[in-house]
């Protein structure tokens, strides 16, 4: 009796079916001589750059420490300001050392995987994928397009992914044990791999960070009126202050109508206040000198990032792209600097009367 399709007997699957060429892994020497110069040079640079980056975050002892100019929160507050991006920054705000640490551990591991050749196309996914919520985010403001340089990282991902991906195409059967061509070992196999650069990297940011040692008073940033960076209040006033001057004031009235923000009593020569300015948003107030007082909108005018400030060189530090900018040459971009625009002015004047520096009404 002839059996049916249905009654036939189906095949056992064969556990040992050859997995795809281009999930198998290869060795390390192979990862490098099967790819042309072009990709071999791409290649190497990216994953410079990442194992650069995540080295910098950790030698950084200002990145995890609140109150730095390079603090990571502080940068994910810039980094949500009119961005596509936003609403992801303002999730990550709430965590800013999490973030901190797994962005700088990722990068590492990235740069690691990608120079060994361990997961390669796995690897620079996500690499692209880091650089393309930079570029919804961090260098979102930059114009033109061709200077922000996470667009062209992203860029360069997609390159280094679509042309390692041929190259693995083109690679011819491997000829190992049938055993080496089993899928579970090789899932087992990379998970291995995966776990010994997770382990590198993070042992490297570990060490990264005992060299960098703790944060120091360079970096302290800007202390906030009334202790909270969003809505400055006005510090109680103190009547025995010696009168100075500072930005236009009317001489003749003991009282100018508007804001306190600051009084010379608690401002000392060469501190930074931050405040709120009405249609500007963060800003700082900055002592020059006895009789010279300053205020400047915090917002870089590079990437929109939220500028810090630092005493021991007096100057306005951006902690995305390293922008400086000083306040005692009408807050000039330092040269070097990768932008031109100086910050914005706000306007601030001083009590003779009280020492109060007061944001006009």
């Amino acid at each position: 009796m002839q059996r049916t399709p249905l009654q036939q007997t189906p095949r056992r699957p064969d556990p040992y079916r050859p997995a795809s060429r281009v999930m198998a892994p290869v060795s390390f020497e192979t990862s490098w001589r099967e790819m042309p110069w072009s990709l071999r040079i791409l290649r190497a640079f990216l994953g410079v750059t990442f194992l650069y980056a995540g080295l910098q975050k950790f030698l950084d002892p200002g990145f995890l420490h609140a109150g730095s100019p390079t603090y990571i929160g502080t940068q994910l507050e810039g980094f949500a300001r009119s961005t596509p991006a936003a609403p992801l920054m303002r999730v990550l705000e709430h965590v800013p050392w999490l973030v901190g640490v797994c962005v700088a551990v990722t990068e590492l591991a990235v740069g690691i995987a990608v120079l060994a050749g361990i997961g390669l196309i796995t690897a620079s996914v996500i690499g692209l994928s880091i650089n393309v919520v930079l570029w919804l985010s961090a260098t979102w403001h930059v114009h033109p397009y061709f200077l922000g340089s996470d667009s062209i990282y992203a860029v360069a991902w997609l390159a280094l992914i679509v042309g390692s991906w041929q190259v693995a195409r083109s690679r011819p059967s491997p000829h190992v044990a049938r055993r080496m061509q089993d899928p579970d070992v090789i899932a087992r196999r990379a998970m291995l791999r995966g776990s010994l650069v997770a382990g590198l990297a993070i042992a490297l940011g570990g060490i990264a960070s005992v060299v960098a040692g703790p944060p120091t008073a360079a970096s302290s940033g800007i202390a906030v009126a009334g202790g909270s960076d969003r809505a400055a209040r006005a510090p109680t006033r103190t009547a025995t202050t010696p009168p100075a001057t500072g930005s236009p004031s009317p001489s003749s009235a003991p009282s100018i109508p508007g804001r306190t923000i600051a009084n010379l009593d608690s401002l000392q020569v060469g501190q930074a206040l931050g405040f709120t300015a009405p249609g500007v948003g963060p800003a700082a107030v900055v002592r020059l000198a006895n009789d010279n007082v300053v205020a400047y909108s915090r917002v870089c005018t590079h990437a929109g990032c939220i500028v810090g400030y630092s005493e021991s060189s007096q100057l306005f530090v951006c902690p995305c792209h390293g922008a400086e900018f000083d306040p005692a040459r009408q807050a000039d971009p330092v040269p070097g600097s990768p932008t031109s625009t100086p910050l914005q002015m706000v306007r601030v004047v001083v009590d003779k009367a009280t020492g109060d520096v007061i944001l006009p009404s």
